[in-house]
């Protein structure tokens, strides 16, 4: 049976080149992101690279009610399952970033939410239907929760929080062949993200202190699809990071 996968965030650098690997090895995949026009974008691209792919357009804020609910729906209608979940849709909200003194308090709570929380109802609606053939979520997080750094204290929370949820569902779910990781970069090159942090110079440095040199979406993307893979059947539970030695 051809697998079936749902990419959030599959406009974005890292979620798009997850998308382009996942059909040209043949895979359904449901392209999501927060709007429409961008999604559209993205599917016209991804059929320019490989005619012929299947894909299915699943735009959507997940901030708003119901919408997580409504994506798996609409993949599961059109595909009659679904293998994989890659969560590489990450919005937090403004204020929470920078030193702690300078931050916002009314906005941590939606920092949690907008990060933490969309991904737990994202694995809650995706279950049921991972559940029956055996399937695989990825999440993607960030090394500011495995490793301290000015800057990052409520980031660091909330991509600590959703390794521990990784681990523990993990547990849970390999009763029913359900297999849950989390793959967690630092500086990924060839990104708007990384974009922002090399116009104040953080990317630079970043990249001097990497000794195998900061990853690019096509050096994760490989990983991402093998962890879905039957090559990984017996692996669950696992952070990885993905930072070319910035970190250890």
């Amino acid at each position: 049976m051809t697998p079936a996968y749902l990419i959030t965030g599959a406009t974005g650098g890292i979620g798009f080149e997850i998308a382009a690997q996942a059909i040209a090895a043949g895979a359904v995949v449901a392209v999501h992101g927060s709007r429409p026009e961008t999604v559209a974008a993205a599917i016209e691209k991804l059929h320019a690279q490989t005619p012929g792919a299947v894909l299915i357009a699943v735009p959507g804020d997940f901030r708003e009610p119901g919408v997580i609910e409504s994506v798996v729906e609409t993949v599961t209608a059109q595909t009659g399952r679904l293998d994989a979940v890659i969560h590489c849709a990450i919005t937090g909200a403004p204020g929470t970033s920078g030193f702690f003194a300078k931050t916002t308090p009314q906005n941590f709570g939606l920092t949690a939410q907008y990060i933490l929380g969309v991904f737990e109802q994202l694995c809650f609606a995706a279950l049921p239907h991972l559940a029956r053939q055996g399937g695989t979520i990825i999440a993607f997080a960030s090394d500011a929760g495995r490793f301290a750094a000015p800057r990052q204290s409520i980031i660091s929370g909330v991509f600590g929080g959703i390794m521990a949820f990784v681990r523990n569902l993990a547990m849970e779910t390999a009763r029913d062949g359900v297999r849950v990781h989390c793959v967690s970069p630092s500086y990924v090159r060839d990104t708007p993200v990384f974009e922002r942090h090399a116009a104040s110079g953080r990317g630079e440095t970043a990249g001097q202190r990497a000794g195998l040199g900061l990853p690019t979406p096509q050096d994760i993307a490989p990983l991402v699809l093998f962890l879905c893979g039957p090559g990984a059947g017996k692996i669950t539970g696992q952070i990885i990071s993905i930072n070319g030695g910035l970190n250890c």
